[in-house]
């Protein structure tokens, strides 16, 4: 215990501090933009779900629902994939299920720009449900 104590009294306060909160610089590779853009997609839901039931529908915001909305979605179901189906145990797995999502939310996207601009729109579709 008294070693303890002296080795902490000589050696330097950041050498004796825990590294916990040390925050790092961004990297692409280790996950620091997919935190913002999947903390940026989340956030962008709320405005634009008020927006649409307090103006109704609105091509601005069938076009912002129709690409936020299935990436906010992506990433759920991604972090849902590594979590459960972790590629150093489920490798082939893990890599069918996330071509698998990454070809489902491409065709959800196509959809929703389809159902956009050919048909009554993303937020009269949630407005009519909602109704009926």
């Amino acid at each position: 215990m008294l070693s303890t104590i002296r080795y902490l009294l000589n050696c330097s306060l950041a050498a004796a501090v825990s590294q916990v909160g040390v925050s790092h610089t961004p990297d692409r590779v280790h996950g620091s933009y997919h935190w913002n853009v999947e903390r940026a997609a989340t956030v962008a839901m709320v405005p634009l779900v008020a927006a649409q039931l307090t103006v109704g529908a609105s091509p601005i915001t069938d076009a912002l629902l129709g690409v936020v909305l299935p990436i906010h979605l992506h990433i759920g179901f991604d972090a849902c994939i590594v979590d459960y189906l972790p590629a150093r145990k489920f490798a082939v797995i893990n890599k069918l299920a996330t071509w698998t999502l990454n070809l489902a939310t491409a065709g959800v996207l196509v959809g929703c720009y389809q159902f956009n601009m050919h048909d009554i729109g993303i937020t009269e579709l949630i407005s009519r449900a909602w109704t009926a």
